[in-house]
């Protein structure tokens, strides 16, 4: 091939090979150039906007810091002379930090063994554990005593993940004694958390409160109703933590403590209120006593009672299942949900009724142990009768007859207006829950709710405390003061300073309630105490004189024999919770708790000048004058002996003078 023919190489001149590399350099260099300008654009509008707004500054903070729930101590509760009934003490308890530990139940099963506690504990705690914050402690064991506290804390070197604190807790030193008035507080539930879920408003930020492993609400009593009052405003700190949301370290400039709750003064009287629990021993029942111009509530006790700090860290199933299944009722606060036929503390409500009818001073009926009606025998519960009985010598001897007659003449609706006046069926509010309102039925309510007409033979029944009806330990003292005050529509009360608490004043008299009437009543309840034949004049054996000088109760002794005795007025009922049926004629003894009758008493003293009234449920007890009234004369002599509304009472202002606030 001639040279003229050779084939040219395919190699491009370098002129070219330049060309194009400067071209796509240039490119590229644009688009860099550009990728950069975007980006150094966006890097300014995003400064622009933080400048601005701060948005993401805070969210750069939001990943840097944690805040954290500091609960706040709850109010003190105190009784009317500044005793302290409910405070914030130290727990020591016993927690994890499930992100420090490798091997949760090994750890968990660890601490069981320790502390002594069954692998049931260890099973539930690891299943808490694991449903709770990774990063913050949560509790494994609550409610230590020293010696554990010391046991895991020796320990603590080889349980990886495991603290021993001491947080601030409910307590309540008089556990029992105030059980049912009080209350107690627990830890929120999760329909708690539910519940508050649903305002738009808060209900988040307040699930999250609500989710603190130290936080506690009120649950029953006092501390259910007051829980705004007493539970204070929390507390929050700011924490360093690390990508995973370990702490780290907290910014000390950012910190809020927490504000205590108010402390709340109650009307109680500690001594009272105790001695009232102690006389009820073993028995089931209720006993309130109340200032007869005030109100005052100075002991409301619920036997038997149960101790409130088994709930403050979280009751056992066991303990629980022994309070639920326990045939007396420990867990019910028999004052306001305790609802009894009145039996023959009626009597004084149907007295009062009969002598509005026109019933004059010297009617009288024969009582021969029963009285025929609509084909029917209604017995009197002396068999054999009375014989020849008024008023007064009916109230004192409690005779059935006479008020069967005495509830012809009034008639239903009249006792049942009289009834409801004197606080009877009526809904007295004293800040605790699950208040029942018992019931005084009429033959309006017969008829809307039975579906038939009123007979006489309800009219009998309702003239000495039986049937439908019933009322609540509350309510008998309440009619009892009513009495005592000459028909002042007196309304009790539980607290006496707390913020927003107001002095109720004098009460206003009741419209149409004559005060011969009421001193009818009155004298045949002296004579139930005082007068020979009465059906409980061993509760009015009180064995207290007054000074001749201070007027005061003081006991009797051979020096003071001279000076006028101490008197009080009552009246006492027994109440059947079931017809006798097969029961009839057996001994008390040999029937079923759950089938015996109620023991009722209600009294006011002292007669001479009246401040106080007593009233006093047994359930199941029995005879009124052999298991109430002994009781209610305790209660009584101890009120009369102490005088407590005479007494100056505290002033919340004076017992937390920093932050009390006195309405």
């Amino acid at each position: 091939m001639s040279k003229r023919g050779k084939v040219v190489g395919s190699k491009l001149p370098k002129r070219d090979v330049d060309a194009i590399f400067s071209r796509r350099a240039l490119l590229l260099s644009y688009a860099g150039a550009g990728v950069l300008g975007l980006i150094l654009f966006r890097l300014g509008q995003l400064q622009t906007t933080n400048l601005l707004s701060g948005e993401y500054s805070d969210a750069a903070d939001d990943n840097r810091f944690d805040t954290r729930i500091i609960a706040p101590p709850r109010g003190v509760i105190y009784d009317r002379f500044g005793t302290v009934l409910a405070q914030t003490s130290k727990d020591y308890q016993v927690a994890v930090i499930q992100n420090d530990v490798e091997d949760l139940e090994g750890v968990v099963d660890r601490v069981r063994q320790i502390l002594n506690l069954t692998p049931e504990w260890a099973r539930r705690a690891v299943i808490r554990v694991r449903g709770g914050s990774r990063f913050e402690p949560q509790p494994l064991q609550e409610g230590l005593t020293w010696e554990e506290f010391n046991a895991v804390n020796v320990r603590l070197p080889e349980l990886r993940g495991v603290v021993a604190q001491s947080v601030d807790v409910r307590a309540y030193p008089y556990d029992v004694v105030y059980a049912h008035p009080i209350g107690y507080v627990q830890k929120p539930t999760q329909r708690d958390i539910d519940r508050v879920l649903e305002d738009p408003e808060q209900g988040q930020s307040r699930a999250v409160y609500l989710r603190n492993p130290h936080v506690r609400v009120g649950k029953a009593g006092l501390e259910a109703e007051m829980e705004p009052v007493l539970h204070g405003e929390a507390g929050w700190r700011k924490v360093i933590v690390n990508a995973r949301g370990v702490e780290q370290g907290e910014d000390e400039r950012e910190r809020r403590e927490p504000v205590r709750g108010s402390g709340i003064v109650l009307t109680i009287d500690h001594d009272l209120q105790r001695i009232a629990m102690q006389n009820f021993g073993e028995q089931s029942g209720a006993a309130v006593v109340m200032d007869i111009w005030t109100g005052d509530l100075l002991a409301m006790a619920s036997a038997p009672g149960f101790d409130p700090n088994l709930f403050v860290n979280g009751i056992s199933q066991a303990n629980f299942r022994a309070l639920n299944e326990n045939e007396k009722k420990p867990l019910f606060h028999k004052c306001v949900t305790g609802v009894y036929a009145p039996g023959s503390t009626f009597k004084m409500i149907v007295g009062i009724a009969a002598k509005q009818a026109g019933v004059d001073d010297d009617w009288s009926v024969s009582c021969s142990g029963y009285y025929p009606y609509g084909g029917r025998t209604f017995h009197c519960w002396r068999i054999g009768g009375h014989g020849r009985m008024n008023m007064h010598d009916a109230i004192k001897h409690s005779c059935d007859i006479y008020f069967y007659q005495a509830a012809l003449r009034a008639g239903p609706e009249r006792i049942a207006a009289v009834a409801r006046q004197f606080g009877l069926g009526q809904h007295f509010d004293v800040n605790v829950p699950n208040i029942r309102n018992g019931l005084i039925p009429d033959p309006q309510w017969w008829r809307e709710n039975r579906g038939e007409g009123w007979t006489g033979g309800l009219t009998l029944n309702y003239g000495i405390g039986q049937g439908a009806m019933g009322v609540t330990p509350l309510q008998l003292a309440v009619m009892s003061a009513r009495l005592a005050n000459n028909g002042y529509a007196v309304e009790p009360r539980l607290i006496r300073d707390a913020p927003g608490v107001r002095d109720p004043g004098r009460p206003p008299h009741m419209s149409g309630i004559e005060p011969e009437h009421l001193a009818r009543v009155r004298d045949g309840m002296f004579g139930v105490c005082n007068e020979p034949g009465g059906t409980a004049v061993r509760a009015g054996a009180l064995e207290l004189v007054r000074h001749p000088e201070t007027g005061a109760a003081t006991p009797l002794t051979p020096d003071n024999r001279h000076w006028e005795p101490v008197q009080i007025a009552g009246k006492t009922g027994t109440a059947q919770v079931r017809a006798l049926g097969a029961n009839r004629g057996r001994h008390f003894s040999t029937i079923e708790w759950r089938f015996r009758d109620n023991a009722l008493f209600c009294c006011f003293g002292p007669w001479h000048e009246p401040r106080y009234a007593c009233a006093v449920v047994v359930e199941h007890g029995g005879a009124g004058s052999a298991v109430a009234g002994p009781i209610a004369k305790e209660i009584m002599k101890a009120a009369l002996l102490r005088d407590p509304s005479r007494r100056e009472p505290a002033r919340l202002a004076a017992l937390e003078p920093q932050t009390g606030r006195s309405a």
